[in-house]
């Protein structure tokens, strides 16, 4: 049994990943935040609290997988938050709060998985058009855009045959971030897809679950653009 680490599992797109991976037998360890213990009927998924701004909380639940000497198969992060704000409306708290969650909680846990990476693991960190694009948030895109120049970074890094990836969706069809937004914005950037059309969340998680298998292992250090054409680079 292949095992998946999941940061970010209780989110909508989390579920359905948890869901394809332990139908294709695979153990799956995802994180949750709320104060809510999150549990599952899925047979082979534990969920565990996880604070991408809290040291201690990286910790123990690093060294609960450590503990366990499993190697990690697949680890697929889809940690992000965003607030929506230009520069002017960010407190200094929600700067270090989007770069923590974003960015620098994942590269932490990361640093302490190495152990665990083999020269089979495959890597999978959930970037954003925004990234590529730009944002009226530009706190949010840049924490986007350090994940990629974070990929290509770590690649040489990592254990001969293993792969890192990042995909960079557009607007995800009843994400959480779709459903926040009012019609009119929504209407206004399927007009800017070539289908008019959004990506789901069950496609976006069998193309991730299709990126970790072998036949993909010469994709590495790259990003797998999902916007339907509404940046073309």
């Amino acid at each position: 049994m292949k095992n998946l680490v999941l940061i970010g599992g209780s989110s909508s797109l989390g579920g359905d990943i948890c869901e394809i991976f332990t139908r294709e037998n695979y153990k799956v360890y995802a994180s949750y935040f709320s104060n809510n213990k999150k549990t599952s009927t899925l047979k082979n998924l534990e969920f565990h609290h996880l604070d991408l701004t809290n040291s201690s909380s990286i910790k123990n639940f690093s060294e609960f997988l450590v503990k366990k000497n499993i190697n990690i198969d697949v680890l697929i992060s889809l940690a992000g938050i965003i607030p929506g704000k230009n520069l002017a409306e960010y407190s200094d708290i929600e700067l270090d709060l989007v770069s923590d969650v974003n960015f620098l909680g994942q590269i932490k846990l990361l640093k302490k998985f190495l152990p665990l990476i083999t020269n089979k693991s495959r890597l999978i960190f959930l970037s954003s058009i925004s990234a590529q694009k730009g944002s009226y948030d530009p706190i949010y895109a840049a924490s986007k855009g350090a994940i990629l120049s974070f990929v290509k970074s770590m690649l040489p890094s990592l254990p001969p045959g293993s792969t890192i990836n990042a995909i960079a969706p557009g607007l995800i069809d009843n994400s959480s971030m779709f459903n926040k937004m009012n019609f009119e914005i929504q209407k206004m950037h399927s007009k800017t897809t070539h289908t008019g059309k959004f990506l789901n969340i069950n496609d976006l998680s069998k193309i991730i679950f299709d990126l970790c298998q072998d036949h993909w292992k010469h994709l590495n250090g790259a990003c797998i653009d999902l916007n339907g054409g509404q940046y073309l680079r």
